[in-house]
């Protein structure tokens, strides 16, 4: 796996001023409020000042609901879920995953009931209705000098004449093409562009690893974005009121905002709450949720409540005064109380054991939620999660009971269709297994066979045909069916290792080389026997090949058993100085730096593979960080020829030091293909105590080739077979000796 830091996001610093008030902003209900009354009379109105006339607490009856879903409603919620776990105010994402849980815990789990449930739990997140109209066509009306504008489809021209415009925010729908639609109503009024607030919202380089490490190269960060600003097509200024209701669309709320603190508009009608302006939709079924997704700076961070200057329930009865009202007032600004987007830490924030079926389904729609936002390889595996969502959730529905085993068995079948060898999935509860069954397994024609055994009555060279009474085959396209990789070799070895830790007596059918078939039961050994007989498939040392007839061609193992420090590996590199040729075995996982290794063995200045990973900057905007380093040669290493040896095995960052051999053209490779997993693992944690790993990074070949599911493929397959393990005999390590015997005669 690749580690580099973190790129650093640059944050745009908002300052805090400090705005003197000559004269109080209005504050006039409309039973107040006479038809000849002047500006002088309005002007002599007490006001509070900004923050002070409305708690935010009422803003979830104060947002207008959007689009209604469109898909599933277990897909509309995963978004939704997704947006407010990863996006939202929470400042741990068990409290939302909890929340999800117990909503999806009722017998009505997946419907308007259940989402109502989940946003009462949350802070920051509001049930409304859907509303699915789309824009009207813009229009103006006249009244007097007063332009009042309804925006809308389509251009907006003003009359000659109009002295003062008003733009109705009221009751307009959270369409498509709202903002743009809002930026075009008021862009006559204004003779230069308004800046519009920066959005303080959570970037996501990457999902942030919950699983494995807290130091890993994803992160996330609070940071603030600019915004294209509120364009401008007039020639002057001219006098410009906003009418405000009761419910707004977050677009209209935020256009409103920013013109009353950027000192250019009046807002006639209701006050405009921060927490409407920064909600972002997702239409859920036939409704939808509202959930916070930013913070607003302009000048400072925005006060919750942003009073109406003159409120009333008929603003456009004060259109006539507007070209009369001379400049606007400055304002005060009130609390800021509301939530803040901050920084998310939730590593190793491991979830409640409990196993509920509320807690199963929320596990799935988070897993779904999770991938749709991060997991980079849908163009090339295919993007089948979301009919994989609705089998899983069946499945958990259909069950009569539900243990960990069969929760752990769903969550595996999810995850095999991203088809990623580093989908795992982490039981955090009663353990499912007791000891171990100790043998390296190998296939051979679709079949598993013993290279090594520690096992009583199982012999290298052994065929299983039959495990825990089902023949073999049976067995393995069952755990194929939840066996996430990217290839058929590395699919097979992470099934296999599904009998290698057992939960108590297992019987195995065994064939021997003579064609006889017996029956073993293996009880457990302990954990410390599989760790002895090993994983890798050789377990050699570094040293000189002579008692394979190559005295001049030297191995090194590089697999971490074998190889554990780069002194290690230095002192083997100075031994091979003089050496006609060198074998490098990389067919399981490095112990070591392999950036390090490779720097001893390529002699020239090399690249490493392309790393590319997802930026998520709000909920909203998506790009990717591409990064590829360059690398220079170490002194003292080695130039002469070499082979590679890869296999099923070999993988994540055995397959990233080999990219970098295979892209400098220094190595033949011989073997079997690789797993095509490489990049950094990320995971999530999960109701119930279960934890769901992936690749979160997309890495390429350094001429931009796809790696995922093709992995390192060798130059010259070779095949081992059953009496190969009986007789100790590395095929693949004597093809190896070959090639470079070759190479040597060649040169």
């Amino acid at each position: 796996m690749k580690r580099f830091r973190f790129a650093g996001i640059l944050l745009a610093l908002s300052l805090a001023v400090a705005i003197p008030m000559p004269w109080p902003a209005m504050s006039i209900n409309d039973t107040s409020l006479a038809a000849n009354e002047t500006p002088e009379a309005l002007r002599s109105e007490a006001t509070p000042t900004i923050g002070q006339s409305q708690t935010s607490d009422a803003w979830c009856s104060r947002v207008a609901g959007g689009p209604s879903g469109k898909r599933a409603l277990a897909i509309d919620l995963s978004a939704a879920h997704a947006g407010v776990r990863f996006f939202g105010v929470q400042q741990k994402y068990s409290v939302a995953d909890q929340a999800l849980a117990e909503a999806l815990n009722a017998d009505d789990a997946f419907s308007m009931t259940a989402l109502t449930t989940y946003a009462d739990r949350l802070e920051g997140v509001c049930v409304a209705a859907a509303d699915n109209r789309e824009l009207d066509p813009a229009r103006v009306e006249m009244t007097g000098a007063v332009a009042l504008v309804h925006p809308g489809t389509g251009s907006i021209t003003l009359p000659p004449d109009t002295k003062a415009v008003a733009i109705d925010l009221r009751d307009l729908p959270a369409a498509d093409g709202l903002r743009e639609a809002l930026e075009t109503a008021v862009a006559p009024a204004l003779a230069s562009p308004v800046t519009r607030p920066t959005r303080n919202v959570r970037v996501h380089s990457g999902m942030t690893d919950e699983i494995l490490s807290d130091q890993n190269v994803y992160g996330n960060q609070a940071t603030q974005i600019e915004q294209v600003p509120i364009p401008a097509t007039g020639t002057v200024n001219l006098p410009l009121a906003l009418l405000t209701g009761s419910t707004m669309a977050p677009e209209a709320a935020e256009l409103a905002g920013t013109l009353r603190l950027a000192g250019r508009a009046w807002l006639f009608g209701e006050d405009v709450l921060a927490e409407v302006a920064e909600a972002r939709w997702q239409g859920v079924g036939d409704g939808g949720i509202a959930y916070r997704a930013a913070d607003l700076f302009q000048d400072g961070r925005w006060p919750d409540v942003i009073p109406a200057d003159v409120r009333t329930a008929d603003p456009t009865s004060l259109l006539s005064m507007l070209p009369e009202l001379g400049a606007l007032p400055s304002v005060m600004r009130g609390e800021s109380r509301r939530a803040a987007i901050e920084h998310v830490s939730s590593f190793r924030d491991i979830q409640p054991t409990t196993l509920r079926r509320g807690d199963m389904r929320a596990a799935l729609t988070i897993v779904h939620g999770a991938l749709r936002r991060f997991f980079p390889y849908f163009e090339i595996v295919g993007d089948r999660i979301d009919e994989r969502l609705l089998e899983t959730l069946g499945t958990i529905e259909g069950a009569t009971t539900l243990d960990r085993r069969q929760a752990r068995d769903v969550l595996r079948r999810f995850g095999e269709a991203i088809r990623d060898g580093h989908n795992l999935v982490y039981n955090y509860g009663d353990p499912l297994w007791i000891g171990t069954f100790p043998v390296v397994i190998d296939e051979i024609a679709d079949e598993p066979v013993v290279a090594r055994s520690l096992a009583e009555g199982v012999s290298p060279s052994d065929t299983i045909v039959s495990i825990d009474g089902k023949s073999a085959a049976e067995w393995y396209a069952t755990e194929f069916q939840r066996t996430s990789a990217a290839t058929a070799g590395y699919r097979f070895d992470l099934a296999t290792r599904r009998f290698l830790y057992l939960g108590g007596p297992m019987e195995f059918g065994l064939r021997g080389l003579d064609g006889t078939t017996r029956r073993v039961t293996i009880n457990p050994y302990p954990l410390e026997m599989l760790q002895q007989v090993g994983f890798e498939p050789s377990v050699r040392t570094a040293g000189w090949l002579m008692d394979l007839g190559a005295p001049d061609i030297y191995y090194i193992n590089l697999n971490g058993a074998q190889l554990e420090s780069i002194t290690q590996f230095r002192r083997a590199l100075r031994e091979a100085s003089g050496a006609a040729g060198l074998v490098l075995d990389m067919r399981g996982y490095p112990g070591v730096n392999h950036y390090t290794v490779a720097q001893f063995l390529i002699c020239q200045e090399f690249r490493s593979p392309i790393f590319r990973i997802p930026v998520l900057s709000g909920p909203d905007r998506r790009s990717v960080d591409e990064q590829q380093y360059t690398l220079r040669p170490l002194p003292n290493g080695y130039c002469g020829p070499m082979v590679l040896l890869v296999g099923p095995k070999t993988v994540s960052a055995a397959e990233n030091f080999s990219i970098m051999l295979v892209d400098a053209k220094r190595v033949e490779v011989v073997g079997r293909q690789s797993a095509g997993t490489n990049g950094n693992i990320t995971g999530v944690q999960l109701p119930g105590g279960f934890g769901f790993s992936f690749t979160g990074m997309e890495v390429l070949f350094g001429d931009r080739r796809p790696f995922h599911g093709m992995g390192i493929v060798p130059d010259v397959e070779v095949q081992p077979t059953a009496s190969d393990f009986r007789d100790g005999v590395d095929r693949a390590l004597q093809k190896a000796i070959e090639v470079l015997k070759q190479t040597s005669v060649g040169n």
